[in-house]
């Protein structure tokens, strides 16, 4: 039987930044994947429309972010999008308008927030509270926390009530990424493709039990054993809670308790296809109370098609997502109809796909990513601590010193977990 330095479980963006920096490294090494693709919460595909459509992943966050320099060094290209400077906002009747033409109130307490929310990163909070109580004490209330929830809490795939402020804080210090946003042209799954070394990945191998101790790590799955001085896991925090692993021995209870603080809210993508671009071309970003919140311009910057989803986490995801499929779309239609200001007969009449993309349905991904409660803003740290020095863990939800809940900090904590693991090994 091979004895291999490293298994790697998962072949999202954290486990392919593990195992080409194990690969480069010289290490011998085995991916495991329960998917029948690499990718994981990243899922570009090139059938729905003439252009890349980015069914998970779909930005590049801040442009310092470390995908910046491996879209570069892959060859591929980047379209700059502005979002929240671009941001129109409707008040659920009348289209959604940018900032500076919304009556004066309303774009005061948009700007507010927005500006409150920058504020975070200096303000001390002895205990940790939710951004929602945060912003309370800044004396909002009633309709403005609404808004805050769909501009604040919605990215981070969270409610405003459940979204710990001391973990937000620690983010805003850490971050060296920047503001700046932009897709890759070419899709994430190009880069993806490039990324991954020349190593055997082993697909729909989904893995039920890992044996450590003494004697190594045995990572098991279907009846197929395999052995290693160390393991890198980079699967959803949701897999660890639900105990779709069986660790023996037991993780420690400080480890099982970062794993369970987490919660791992629905993530859904409402995308549709049209004839033609019903919309003017400067519109990136749209955003209002209703349930299908926020919407913005896969097809910005380019000719070839005429693309506009809506994307929406939490409650309003499990919402979309109770419904059927076809229930779900027209009803997106319907509010998008009052966003464009454009009669919902006409939108009906210039579509030519559409596709729901649930990413609480996915059994490999539970939800969209993970984020913390208030109170339990430790966990990530104690999540990425490696055990034993033969566990090791990475994947968004472990990326306490860059951003979590981006790709960018996936591959960090990728990079991050193979370095422990080099050190040992």
């Amino acid at each position: 039987m091979t004895l291999y330095d490293t298994i790697i479980v998962g072949a999202g963006a954290a486990g392919l930044a593990a195992g080409r920096t194990l690969h480069d490294a010289g290490r011998a090494i085995l991916m495991l994947e329960a998917r029948d693709r690499i990718g994981g919460r990243i899922y570009t595909n090139y059938d729905f429309a003439a252009i890349p459509i980015e069914f998970g992943a779909e930005f590049i966050h801040g442009d310092h972010a470390v995908t910046m320099d491996l879209v570069k060094s892959a060859g591929l290209h980047t379209l700059p999008v502005v979002r929240m400077g671009n941001l129109r906002w409707s008040d659920g009747v009348n289209p959604a308008l940018p900032l500076a033409q919304l009556p004066g109130p309303l774009r005061q307490t948009l700007t507010g927030l927005l500006q409150a929310y920058e504020q975070l990163a200096n303000v001390s909070l002895p205990q940790d509270v939710s951004l929602a109580d945060y912003l309370r004490g800044q004396g909002w209330i009633g309709d403005a926390l609404t808004a805050a929830d769909v501009l604040l809490a919605q990215t981070c795939c969270a409610n405003i009530e459940t979204l710990s402020c001391h973990d937000l804080i620690r983010e805003m210090k850490v971050d060296t990424a920047g503001h700046a946003e932009s897709r890759i042209r070419e899709g994430y799954g190009r880069l993806l493709d490039w990324y991954h070394a020349d190593y055997p990945i082993h697909f729909n191998s989904l893995v039920q039990e890992i044996q450590w101790g003494d004697g190594g790590v045995r990572v098991i799955y279907s009846g197929q054993v395999y052995q290693a001085r160390s393991c890198i896991l980079t699967v959803p925090v949701s897999l660890l809670q639900n105990g779709t692993i069986r660790f023996t021995p037991a993780l420690p209870p400080d480890k099982i308790w970062a794993t369970n603080a987490f919660r791992m809210e629905a993530a859904t993508k409402l995308i549709y296809r049209f004839r033609k671009c019903l919309w003017d071309e400067n519109l990136t970003f749209m955003a209002h109370t209703g349930l299908t919140a926020r919407w913005w311009t896969p097809s910005y910057g380019r000719h070839e098609d005429a693309i506009i989803a809506c994307y929406v986490t939490a409650e309003r995801a499990q919402r979309i997502d109770a419904m059927n499929e076809a229930v779900a779309l027209d009803m997106g239609l319907q509010e998008l109809s009052i966003l464009l200001g454009i009669p919902l007969n006409k939108l009906q009449q210039a579509v030519l796909a559409s596709k729901r993309v649930a990413w609480a349905a996915d059994p490999l991904a539970l939800g969209g990513y993970a984020h913390v409660p208030p109170g339990m803003a430790e966990c990530r740290p104690l999540l990425a601590r490696p055990e034993g020095n033969q566990l090791f863990f990475a994947g968004e939800a472990t990326a306490y010193y860059t951003n979590p809940q981006t790709v960018h900090g996936a591959i960090e904590s990728g990079w991050r977990a193979a370095r422990e693991c080099l050190t040992i090994l």
